[in-house]
């Protein structure tokens, strides 16, 4: 039951969607006012939603002109700089009731530049013709410039839509669920400073004016409005999403809920994700939105990857890209830190599953992972959080049909009857780390807890098959159980007992080497044509804690590899820069001039001294051999263990003998953070630990009270050690990713008295169960925040041990903790 735009929704039509809503059965009796909420900021491409008398004011009148033809108008002094051309609006109706209209503002254009501080302005219509204009002195002159204080729009849509909802409710209508779909932002723009409004704390944000809210952040106003994109994007996040985000609740929802108090709906004031949760977003940083609302402002639960979904993806931990497991896993992340930040009650919206490839470019569609993803959003809501989906219809040109809407349901009933109760909470929200290889989602219901286990099988395109199809997969459970994931599927479900907490993991099988022999492995073997004088050395400190790495300081390529032609490889490599940039390339036998693709190009800051295996994909067309080729001077970087794998892999798989990798992000929030890693890093030295969150870092502090302090160049503690715990202080938000070999079984020897204790483990942990073994030693257990958990008094403010963090624990005597904690 959808509404239109401004101008034309009406009583009448909301009279005809309430007949509707009585043919649809209770629970999707849904209002869906888009075009109305995307009408209270201007965007161009609707009509009605470009309403001036949301502009930023530029000065008032200081004159009373009576239907006169003017070429000019005496204001008060200009609160900003203004160019010849610009167009500015005489607001001649009363602002103080709104809603106004197009026939209470007058348009002009500045014939000549004004500067800060004039009092007249020259003006035409924009053709060279003077300007009639009735209106009265003190009447408002407003830049074109959006304003964040959308008072006007906001009123026009909130009459307009209680039209809508009067006749809907007047024809018998019922409703369960309103939906808004919000596209468009307000613009962060210098002027809205020289406002008179940027000090009305009447119309700011939680009793403040925004002038007061800038002043409280971390940001300066010269660093928002001259070109600071992290200043930038706080006051975006901070300031300008809020109003909007208010603006939509009071135009709308508001508005709804008051015919029906009960309904639900998009009401994201509530799903949006803090900085402490923050996560990869589809620009490649760490990120993290407070107000996300909207199907568009929910693009991560919406399949879009973005920038993401190249084949091979700059400047990104472990490669994410449009691998369908890799895209699953995102969204997972996505989701997950939307329920961490906001204790539940997300609502993800769903596309058909054509769309993904059709407008996002992935690689879902088609394959066992649309249903994963799914699964995995629809596990991720609380029983009385809907599960959005969208399945728009464009007479065959390209959008869903019945048979999608089939499909997506049928997933829904298996999750029901895998569910079988009427109410169920999410329990598993911890991060997935982004070069992990399986996930595992679980919901605990009045009887038992539900676990969604996914692996990543390799898929081959086009048609994505499974070559792995005919292999049933093990996954290893921690209580000793096995679960089997049929061949051909990805994922399958697994039961425990109410309240019991399981880890899950796999082995793949390795990938064989498809070079021609181990020789080339060798970079200073004669299957490598080297251009210059020793270019490469061996001996060189590999990532597997050996010397087989070899160090490249001139160009060089390797000899002819035979392949099979119109065929999928991948092209994989460990390397890493210690100084320079350098490039890769895929090339025919004619290296110099039939280049297939580039990879390596260029190195991220945050690659700088860090092993990473690089991968390229590549299809050998009509020729038979192919060549790797370094064409550019080194100042000096490290390579190591070349592969080539056949089909667009995102292997090598690790061998069943290595350890096993991970990696854990932590995030820090402004001040004091408490934290330890459940991953022993491959190169501990703790400015590479910290990575480019070091400038955001004032100090780092151990128990033993050894400092870390780069302003001052102090580093007394050297490397990182998993086995204890930090305090971090951040001079802002950041986060850090620790890549290396995940800890197995652990003992913590603890002292008598306070020991700063490192939670080692991979998942929460109940603090009750982590502590079952010495209940009768432990006096005490505090986080970072000062909540406390003690035993004796029954008290217990902290529930569950995190990952990533690190506690102060008292004890009577010394005692021995064992990882993992059961």
């Amino acid at each position: 039951m959808g509404t239109y735009g401004v101008d034309n929704t009406d009583y009448e039509q909301g009279q005809s969607a309430g007949q509707t809503s009585q043919e649809l059965p209770k629970g999707q009796r849904g209002i869906f006012p888009n075009q109305l909420a995307l009408g209270i900021i201007k965007d161009g491409w609707v009509t009605g939603r470009d309403n001036p008398n949301d502009r930023i004011i530029g000065s008032t009148l200081d004159e009373d002109i009576s239907g006169a033809s003017r070429t000019s108008i005496t204001v008060a002094p200009l609160n900003f700089a203004m160019s010849s051309g610009e167009k500015i609006w005489i607001q001649t109706g009363d602002p103080s009731t709104p809603p106004l209209t197009e026939t209470d503002v007058t348009p002009a254009y500045l014939t000549a530049d004004a500067a800060q501080g004039v009092t007249t302005l020259s003006i035409d219509d924009g053709n060279g013709n003077p300007v009639t204009i009735t209106a009265s002195q003190g009447d408002r002159v407003l830049s074109n410039d959006q304003s964040p204080w959308i008072i006007h729009a906001k009123e026009n849509v909130k009459d307009v839509f209680g039209d809508y909802m009067q006749g809907f409710v007047d024809a018998g209508g019922e409703a369960d669920v309103v939906f808004t779909d919000f596209e468009s932002g307000l613009p962060t723009t210098e002027r809205m400073a020289h406002d008179p409004r940027w000090d009305d704390s009447s119309i700011g944000l939680n009793g403040k004016s925004l002038k007061q809210v800038v002043t409280d952040g971390p940001y300066t106003e010269t660093e928002i409005f001259s070109g600071n994109d992290d200043a930038e994007r706080w006051f975006e996040k901070s300031v300008l999403t809020p109003l909007e985000n208010n603006a939509l609740n009071e135009a709308l929802f508001d508005v709804a809920q008051s015919y029906f108090p009960d309904i639900t709906g998009s009401d994201y004031n509530h799903t949006g994700i803090t900085e402490q949760n923050k996560v990869l977003d589809t620009d490649g940083g760490f990120d993290y939105k407070p107000y996300v609302f909207g199907t568009h402002g929910s693009h991560p639960l919406y399949a879009s990857i973005r920038s993401l979904a190249g084949d091979t993806p700059g400047g990104i931990p472990n490669e994410i890209g449009k691998h369908p497991f890799a895209v699953t896993l995102w969204q997972v992340q996505y989701v997950r830190a939307m329920h961490r930040s906001n204790n539940g009650k997300v609502m993800p919206w769903l596309t058909y599953e054509g769309l993904i490839d059709a407008f996002f470019a992935l690689e879902v569609r088609q394959t066992p992972y649309y249903e994963e993803h799914v699964r995995h959003m629809a596990l991720h809501t609380d029983s009385d959080v809907p599960v959005l989906y969208w399945n728009a219809r464009d007479g065959g040109g390209g959008g869903g049909d019945d048979q999608q809407d089939l499909n997506f349901n049928s997933v829904l009933e298996e999750l029901n009857g895998q569910i079988s109760a009427d109410t169920y909470q999410t329990v598993t929200t911890q991060e997935v780390g982004y070069g992990d290889d399986l996930i595992a989602t679980a919901i605990e219901t009045p009887n038992k807890r539900l676990w969604r286990v996914t692996i990543e099988r390799t898929l081959s395109r086009p048609g994505a098959t499974l070559p792995q199809s005919g292999r049933d997969i093990a996954v290893n459970v921690s209580n000793g159980d096995t679960v089997v994931i049929p061949s051909g599927k990805v994922g399958t479900w697994y039961e425990t007992a109410k309240g019991v907490d399981v880890t899950f993991s796999y082995q793949k099988l390795p990938v064989d080497n498809l070079l021609p022999n181990d020789n080339f492995l060798d970079f200073t073997s004669s299957k490598w044509v080297l251009d210059g004088t020793d270019p490469v050395q061996g001996g060189i400190s590999d990532p597997d804690g050996g010397t087989d790495a070899y160090k490249a300081t001139d160009p060089f390529h390797s000899a002819q590899i035979p392949v099979e032609k119109n065929t999928d490889y991948v092209f994989s490599v460990w390397s890493k820069k210690v100084s320079g940039n350098y490039q890769g390339q895929i090339t025919g036998d004619d290296y110099q001039n039939d280049i297939i693709t580039y990879f390596f190009y260029n190195f991220e800051p945050w690659g700088n001294r860090m092993w990473k295996r690089r991968r390229v994909f590549f299809n050998s067309g009509d020729r038979t051999v192919v060549r790797i080729n370094f064409p550019k001077d080194y100042a000096e970087v490290h390579f190591y263990q070349p592969m080539l794998n056949k089909g667009r892999r995102d292997g090598p798989y690790t061998s069943p003998e290595a350890p096993s990798p991970g990696s854990q992000q932590i995030s820090l929030q402004k001040g004091g953070n408490l934290v330890s890693t459940n991953v022993d890093p491959t190169y501990p030295d703790l400015e590479t630990v910290l990575g480019d969150a070091r400038s955001s870092i004032a100090r780092v502090v151990t128990q033993d009270d050894q400092v870390f302090d780069p302003s001052e160049g102090t580093d007394e503690i050297g490397t990182w050690d998993p086995t204890e715990a930090y305090t971090i202080y951040a001079e802002e938000p950041t986060s850090f990713v620790v890549g290396g070999t995940v800890l197995g079984s652990k003992d913590v020897s603890l002292d008598a008295g306070w020991n700063w204790l490192p939670h080692l483990g991979s998942t929460s942990v109940p603090v009750d169960q982590a502590f079952d073994t010495i209940q009768n030693d432990l006096v005490m257990v505090k986080d970072e925040t000062g909540r406390v958990y003690r035993p004796a008094q029954d008290t217990d403010q902290i529930g569950s041990l995190q990952p990533g963090t690190a506690y102060k624990i008292l004890l009577e005597n010394p005692v021995v903790l064992s990882y993992p904690l059961e």
